[in-house]
Formats: structure tokens, sequence, C-alpha cells
């Protein structure tokens, strides 16, 4: 069953003289939070396994974000705009493009300087994290030839173990509370109840087991 999100966008704006409603989709997110949590729960988890959860873990993220952002734009549209049209215009920008827009071009309050410099470093995280996705769905050989008994495996097969595994759950996790981070510092126009009520939709990662996976 379809699964959709429903955010009331003039309480998330703080505007009381009109009332707006945004549906999307939810399914992607969800379908894929479940998968992976299946799979990271699974103690003994084989190369099959791992590809999944990084196709998974990467769908979640860019499905998120790119909702998000959708979000925090719609509302400042101004009149005889079609909503359709724009938002098929701001999906054909790659998301991490979007990302690097929005850290460089927004207004924020930083409470905290520190944190802000360190979460700067999500923008080279989502290229890597990106990287390992990327390969996979553009067919990259996963290959292992064996010859006079020594076997060799492809860059990417190298690649479909434990330890990136946790480097990539690590990343995950940091680059969505760096997004939060700046959602909560941002001073646009979002109110509070509204920053809360994207990040629980498209910033969660609090379906990761609680194992060495998702912790540092």
């Amino acid at each position: 069953m379809d699964k959709e999100i429903k955010i009331n966008v003039s309480d998330a704006i703080g505007i009381s003289e009109s009332i707006s409603i945004s549906t999307e989709s939810n399914y992607l997110l969800i379908s894929n939070k479940e998968k992976v949590a299946y799979l990271l729960n699974n103690s003994d988890l084989n190369q099959n396994d791992i590809i999944d959860v990084f196709i998974g873990l990467h769908i979640i993220l860019e499905v998120g974000i790119n909702t998000l952002f959708r979000q925090l734009i719609s509302p400042v549209l101004k009149e005889k705009i079609d909503i359709h049209e724009m938002v098929e215009n701001l999906d054909k920008v790659n998301f991490i493009d979007k990302t690097i827009m929005f850290i460089y071009y927004s207004r924020f309050d930083f409470k905290d300087l520190d944190q802000a410099g360190r979460f700067h470093s999500i923008i080279s995280k989502l290229r890597s994290f990106s990287e390992m996705r990327n390969k996979l769905l553009h067919g990259h050989s996963i290959s292992t030839r064996s010859e006079n008994g020594v076997n060799t495996k492809s860059r990417l097969a190298k690649n479909l173990n434990l330890n990136k595994l946790q480097e990539q759950l690590l990343n995950f996790r940091f680059i969505l509370e760096g997004m939060g981070f700046y959602l909560d510092s941002l001073n646009m126009g979002v109110t509070d109840a509204g920053k809360k009520a994207y990040k629980e939709s498209f910033l969660d990662y609090s379906f990761l087991p609680i194992t060495h996976f998702g912790s540092e």
C-alpha cells in the first residue's frame, strides 16, 4: 500500500491566514527503511545483503533530502507559478548540488560555529557516499578471478564488506545529523514545529539497529 507524507505548510512556515497541505508518497522511504533495518538485524550478512543495504541507504538519503527541499521551497512560490512545474524543475537538480546551495546561500543563526564548521564536511561525505550506489547501479564489475590458485577481486567487490558497510552507515548518520543541524539553525521563516516535523519525516535515522553498525 502506498504511504503518504502530509505536512501542513501553513503550520510549518507560520502563516495563519492561508491553509496549504502538501501530500507526497512516503513509500520509498518507509519500505527501504524496513528493508535496511531487517538486513542489519541479520548477523550473517552476505555480499548480496550488503549490496541491498548500500542501495537502500542511498534511496532513503536521496529521497529524504529531495523531499525536504521541495517542502522548504514550495511555500515561497509566488502566485501564478504552477507548483508541479516548479517541482519538476527542482527535481532536475542533483540532490548534492541542492545541498551545497542550501548550505552556502541560506540564512542561518548558528549557536555553535564549531558544529557548523564540522558539519560542512557533509558535502564531501555526500559525494563519497553516493559513489558506492552509482557504481552498483551503473553496472561496475563485481567479480572474483581465480588464476593459478590465487583469487583476486574487482575494486567494487573488495568494497562489499562489513568494514565499508560500517563506514557508509556512519556517514549516513553524520549527513542526516548535519542536515538536521542546518535545518534547526535556518533563519528563513520555518517554525520550530515545522523543523521538527521535517526532521522526523525526512532526516530520521532511528530505524538503524543499535549495534556496532550504527555506533561510532
